[in-house]
């Protein structure tokens, strides 16, 4: 059942609360007055005369997002007067607006009536010159006037209402994408070389800046259309450069680029993003919005940096990326691909670790999160006001026949604009084809990890992340690892897992107060959080040590269980090139296998809803 979210926004005195109040109790849905989510510094500064700031409006917003998140349906009366303030509550989902026009000399007359009200006659005509009337493609959101009795004012919104259909304020440049649909290798080249002919040389950019994933997404498509976007643009006279964003992965050797991108980019024309070096920020998300994003789970400022070279004066920045659930952000890419994936220590550490006290559950296959409501604010506010950027993106399916594209979305600029209509459908396409849920929990589940694509256990714990939401209590999962060498990334990070190992939030919140390098190292803390099955299932990893996998020590070191990797994989009867699916082992044994962990999300129907 979709929500429906009805927000009555107008300046101060257009009657907007006793309109709203009444439209709800006719519709038997609850009411929610935004002021009453106005911080008592925000009151005291609208009752003194001040004017808020964006600074001060962004964690009130915020707030009244997540409470009409936590309703089904209802309706809201807040100001809403700027669009990209519509847009922070257009990502509750499901939201109409109605927006009640109004004139100032009736306004003023309205406020005058309503002695010790926070707001006064002297902000009116900061209201009006605050306010954005709704623009063209603002389509769901219909002006009522606000004259006249106010019963007869919701007789109209509701008559309008009848008229107006929940959505966002734009559509993606180009969407193509279907659970059935099968984009081959010869129609995404196609699809890519006009993208790059329409998008990007004939609106033209000569300096252009490709924002790939790395070879930890090599399913994804995304180093074949890196590849075709290289050569259609350098066949126009273009100046191209790439730029992977690897977060806190190590750069690729030049094997690994040649595997995902092929031999048509130059290695001197491949960037590295030093994700502790070499950056700027750009602002900060305020402690008090990450605080009403995250319930009051969390509430630090997390500062946003990002690498230098994002900013070193593109035509456009072209970032392509992969549409899956992931455990951080919800859903992986968009935002995530520049503000993450190109970020600086600070920006990951403090988004991770607010996924981690969120509760991966709470996060994974979701659009909407907190996690993700800070990096698309971040992106709002300070990337794309400074970067033009285009994003393309994929959606990929695993079958039993090998992986397949299913989609293809296209959109420029950030939330409110093309991108984020195409992130949006490239997510809601990636919950039809990349969630799989079963009705009952799994007893044991195994997970092969591509070496070529997994070679941490930073990474490898995909295996945990993506199925801990369809293992039973006192399950087993095994981590069938043939490359995984060490733990972390970087050598920091190594050593910090080993030093704490994945022993549950609790040992973890602890190891924080002790430990300061864990605590300047969020990331880590969040990592070890996430790949701890906080004593409800168990994790075995399966390596070869006689092959230069981690050892048995090393592993049991970490808090997980070992076995043999040939013995296991002799005993499963499972090879490299085994396609996901219920089996059953040599000893009779049933159990669950999945091919690739990266390409989905396993749950029951009960813990994903």
């Amino acid at each position: 059942m979709h929500p429906d979210r009805v927000v009555v926004v107008g300046v101060a005195g257009s009657g907007k609360s006793t309109a709203a109040r009444e439209l709800a109790r006719r519709r038997r849905v609850p009411y929610v007055e935004a002021d009453d989510f106005h911080s008592q510094s925000n009151l005291e500064m609208m009752a003194s005369g001040t004017p808020l700031t964006d600074q001060d409006r962004w964690p009130w917003l915020a707030a009244v997002r997540q409470a009409m998140r936590s309703k089904q349906d209802v309706v809201v009366a807040c100001s809403a007067l700027r669009r990209d303030y519509r847009e922070a509550l257009r990502r509750a989902d499901g939201v109409r607006f109605v927006h009640l026009v109004a004139d100032p000399d009736g306004v003023v007359e309205r406020v005058r009536g309503r002695p010790g009200h926070f707001l006064g006659v002297g902000l009116v005509q900061s209201q009006f010159e605050t306010l954005e009337p709704p623009e063209d493609e603002e389509t769901d959101i219909v002006s009522v006037s606000s004259r006249g009795d106010p019963m007869a004012v919701v007789d109209r919104i509701e008559a309008a209402l009848a008229n107006v259909s929940a959505g966002t304020a734009a559509s993606p440049t180009f969407s193509d994408g279907d659970p059935d649909r099968a984009i081959s290798t010869s129609e995404l080249r196609g699809l890519v070389t006009g993208i790059a002919t329409t998008q990007i040389v004939g609106a033209g950019a000569k300096r252009v800046l490709l924002v790939p994933p790395d070879h930890t997404r090599l399913h994804s498509r995304c180093g074949e259309v890196t590849g075709t976007l290289f050569e259609v643009l350098r066949l126009a006279r273009c100046e191209v450069s790439v730029l992977p964003a690897l977060g806190t992965h190590e750069p690729m050797t030049p094997e690994e680029s040649t595997q995902l991108f092929g031999t048509s980019i130059p290695s001197d024309r491949i960037l590295r993003h030093r994700w502790r070096e070499g950056l700027e920020q750009l602002g900060t998300i305020s402690a008090a919005e990450v605080s009403a994003v995250s319930e009051d789970r969390l509430a630090v400022p997390i500062p946003i940096e990002v690498d230098r070279t994002l900013l070193d004066g593109w035509d456009v920045v072209v970032s392509v990326g992969q549409v899956v659930p992931h455990e951080v952000v919800g859903m992986a890419n968009y935002s995530k691909n520049l503000v993450i994936g190109l970020g600086g220590a600070p920006t990951i550490h403090g988004t991770h670790f607010l996924g981690a006290v969120c509760g991966m559950e709470n996060v994974m296959g979701r659009a909407s999160n907190p996690v993700r409501d800070v990096v698309d604010a971040a992106l709002d506010r300070f990337v794309v006001p400074r970067v033009p950027v285009l994003w393309l993106l994929t959606v990929m399916e695993d079958t039993p026949d090998g992986v397949v594209q299913r989609g293809l979305f296209v959109g420029h600029g950030g939330s409110s604009g093309s991108g984020g209509a195409a992130f949006r459908d490239a997510a809601a396409l990636a919950v039809r084809c990349n969630i799989d849920l079963s009705p009952h929990p799994l007893p044991r589940i195994s997970c092969w990890l591509d070496p070529e694509e997994f070679t941490t256990a930073w990474l490898a714990n995909k295996a945990v992340y993506r199925t801990r939401m369809a293992l039973m209590d006192g399950g087993e999962l095994l981590v069938l690892a043939p490359g995984v060498t060490r733990f972390g990334e970087d050598a920091t990070i190594d050593r910090l897992i080993r030093r704490h190992g994945y022993r549950g939030t609790p040992a973890t919140i602890n190891a924080l107060q002790d430990d300061p390098e864990l605590a300047d190292n969020l990331g880590a803390a969040a990592h070890l959080v996430h790949g701890s099955s906080e004593g409800r299932f168990r994790i075995v990893y399966c390596t070869d040590p006689t092959a230069g996998g981690l050892t048995r020590e090393e592993v049991e070191g970490v808090g997980y269980e070992w076995r043999s990797l040939p013995d296991t994989l002799d005993l499963l009867h499972v090879t490299p090139e085994t396609p996901t699916g219920s089996r059953v082992d040599g000893d009779g044994s049933s159990f669950e296998h999945i091919a690739n962990p990266a390409l989905g999300l396993w749950a029951t129907t009960a813990a994903f809803t």
